[in-house]
């Protein structure tokens, strides 16, 4: 069973994620889901599929979030360094990597650093990152992506 934290929990790959996930309940578990500002709709994933970490941009989405899910159990986290904790507890054996732009690399290339399986959603992590060496195994979920070997080494 594969053990996820969802970065960009909230945006169209995230959502198409946990839909995939709810479909295998007995292939895939959420850890932790990550939601920027879309406190509404991070709610109403939480209710269904009960993370144990849940975390969004700063302290003001973070007590709305709170104050939302009431006594569910699910710890709200803020900030930046709880995106990259998410990534890496060791509970975690995979990571959906779909914060749009490079605001998703600290945490994806920390992940990586941690045997984390990445699952990659955005061409700009790639870009961004320069060399890749530090990651076991990276899934690429974005069509964009793909090409001959001398295509991508190209465009990274």
């Amino acid at each position: 069973m594969q053990t996820l934290t969802i970065l960009g929990s909230t945006g169209s790959i995230g959502v198409s994620t946990l839909d995939v996930v709810s479909r295998h309940p007995d292939k895939f578990q959420i850890f932790a889901l990550a939601g920027h500002s879309q406190v509404e709709k991070l709610t109403e994933q939480c209710r269904q599929f009960a993370p144990k970490f849940a975390v969004v941009a700063d302290e003001t989405c973070a007590n709305e979030l709170r104050k939302q899910l009431g006594s569910l159990k699910t710890e709200i986290l803020h900030g930046k360094q709880a995106l990259i904790d998410i990534a890496t507890a060791p509970e975690v054996t995979g990571v959906m990597c779909s914060i749009v732009g490079a605001a998703g690399l600290p945490s994806a290339l920390v992940a990586a650093q941690h045997g984390k399986t990445i699952y990659l959603a955005n061409k700009e992590t790639l870009v961004v990152s320069g060399s890749l060496n530090s990651i076991d195994e990276l899934l690429e979920l974005d069509s964009q992506v793909r090409g001959q070997a001398e295509e991508v080494a190209k465009a990274v």
